[in-house]
This record gives structure tokens, sequence and C-alpha cells, in this order.
């Protein structure tokens, strides 16, 4: 493992002039079933308090929970130009979560002038074997995949006419035609951190930087929770079970210039279940990651 050649810091005057209105305000966007806050519960639990002590204009977007990333992408940009309205900024920096960070690449494509940077955490821009799986393209019991998903998000299938749209771009196919459609704007960074988890080591990561590279050295015990999920992962006909944090895989996150996986699984990578340890023996400290994030944006001048 190793930092990738295109991924060290840019420090100093350098930066100021690579973005002379830096540091962007960061807005932060939820995954599938996601939510903004319930009550004191935030779905980036402790996150934005943590990024706003460093000087940062922080703002945790809501979208709709069950929906696709051309519906959930567009109110994304909606919430972007409150922002930059209120805040007066020229542009933000997005970092989502899931399918969070599909939103936010359809928000880039579709008005890029208002983003200086996207960063995507276990996102499957290439879909996810669980929604193959649900979707029949894999061979294996799709009645339970749904139904795990739908436990997972806390809704019963079939209760939503966008939840099949949703499962549908998160499969394979799903998420190549996304991808076809809203291409990377030329110029803009795009960076992206996996998760590792069921105790997998560092070496099943292809790569590390400055934000991951401190638990290297932990694995992570994955949450009951997710176990059912990582079960159909294993089993989905894959050559060989995949790297992944319980629903997603590390080869689908990897997108733009990958900073490295930590030891989390899917609810572990945003602070989840409201801030508790990411499990005996594992010391991931997920805010310190985003703090990790915040410094690398400022290095670099965004």
């Amino acid at each position: 493992m190793g930092l990738e050649p295109d991924a060290a810091p840019v420090a100093g005057a350098d930066a100021e002039a690579a973005a002379p209105h830096g540091p962007y305000p960061i807005v932060l966007a939820h995954g599938l079933f996601g939510f903004k806050n319930i009550g004191p519960l935030d779905y980036f639990y402790g996150i934005r308090p943590a990024l706003e002590a460093t000087g940062r204009t922080v703002v945790a977007t809501q979208v709709d929970g069950i929906q696709t990333s051309e519906v959930r992408g567009a109110q994304l940009v909606a919430a972007i130009e409150d922002v930059r309205a209120t805040t007066g900024a020229a542009k933000v920096i997005v970092i989502g979560h899931s399918q969070g960070g599909l939103d936010a690449r359809w928000a880039a494509a579709h008005d890029p002038a208002s983003i200086a940077a996207v960063i995507t955490v276990a996102t499957p821009h290439r879909g996810s074997p669980v929604a193959d799986v649900a979707s029949g393209v894999l061979p294996g019991d799709s009645s339970a995949a749904l139904s795990v998903l739908a436990d997972l998000f806390g809704l019963a299938p079939g209760s939503s006419s966008s939840f099949p749209g949703a499962i549908e771009l998160l499969t394979t196919d799903g998420a190549a035609a996304f991808n076809a459609a809203n291409p990377d704007v030329p110029g803009l960074p795009y960076w992206s951190v996996a998760g590792r988890s069921n105790l997998v080591a560092a070496d099943g990561c292809p790569a590390s930087s400055d934000v991951t590279a401190a638990w290297d050295g932990s694995r992570d015990p994955m949450k009951l929770e997710l176990s059912p999920v990582a079960g159909i992962l294993a089993l989905a006909a894959l050559p060989a079970t995949p790297v992944n944090d319980g629903l997603v895989t590390v080869d689908s996150a990897t997108w733009g210039t990958f900073l490295g996986c930590v030891p989390a699984d899917h609810f572990d990578e945003v602070c989840q279940i409201a801030g508790q340890s990411a499990g005996l023996g594992n010391d991931y400290d997920c805010v310190q990651m985003y703090l990790n994030l915040e410094k690398r944006l400022r290095a670099t001048g965004l």
C-alpha cells in the first residue's frame, strides 16, 4: 500500500494560488434512506460540529430517503444553491456517504460551477452484488436479499414506488448506466474512501493515504445488523468474497483519487450508531477521519 502519486497535498502559497476562495463550505449528503437528523441523532453523527470547529461552514442536507440519484441529485443541487446564496461562497465541497456520493456526482455533472470537489465514502459507484441478487441479476434468493435491504433501511419492499428505482441504481447495470450518463467533470477533484470490515486486514485494500493510514493496523468486527448482507456478498457467485463494509465492496467504492480503506462497516463510516465504538479491538476514530479529509482539503487550497 502507499500514497497515490496524484494524492500529495499542495501546501503554502501554491495552495492559495490554486484555490484563492477556499476554504469552501462543506455539504454533507446522506445515503439511501438517510436523514439530516432524527431528534438529537444526526446521520453524520458528531461530524458537523467537529468540522465547524476547524472554521468551516458545514451544512447537512436532506433529500428523499428512497429515490433515484437523478431525483435526489436535483434536490441536492437546490440545497447547494441555497448554501451558496446564504454564505456567499462561490463553490462548495460535497462529501457523500453511500448513495449520497452518487447524488454528489450527479450534482457535479449538472451544476459543475458550484462544486469545488466531490468526496465519496463507501459509495457503490459500480453497484453492489446485494442489489444484483435482489434484482435477480446474480443467482441467489432475491426475496431474501430484498428483505435484508428492507429490514436494514426500515422499509417493506414494494411500499414505495421509488424503492425499485433506488435498488436498480445500485445494481451493476444500473450503476454503469448512471456512470455513462453522469461523467466526471474535467479538472474537478474526485476523492474516495472505502470501508473494510469483517476483520479484514489492511492488505486487502489497494492503497492508503494520510487520511486513512493511521488505522492500517486495525480490523473491524462487523455489526450484527449487517451480517446478513455480508452473507449475501459472500454467496453472490463471486470468484472470491470481496473486501467490503457489509454492503459496498472496495472495488465499487473506488473512484477518482482513492484515499484508502478505513476499518469500518457501513454504519461506522458515519459514526453510527450514535457514535458508539467501531468494535472491540478497533481503534478507528470516525470523526478524526473526516477531520483528516478537512486537513487535506485545506492543504490543497480547498
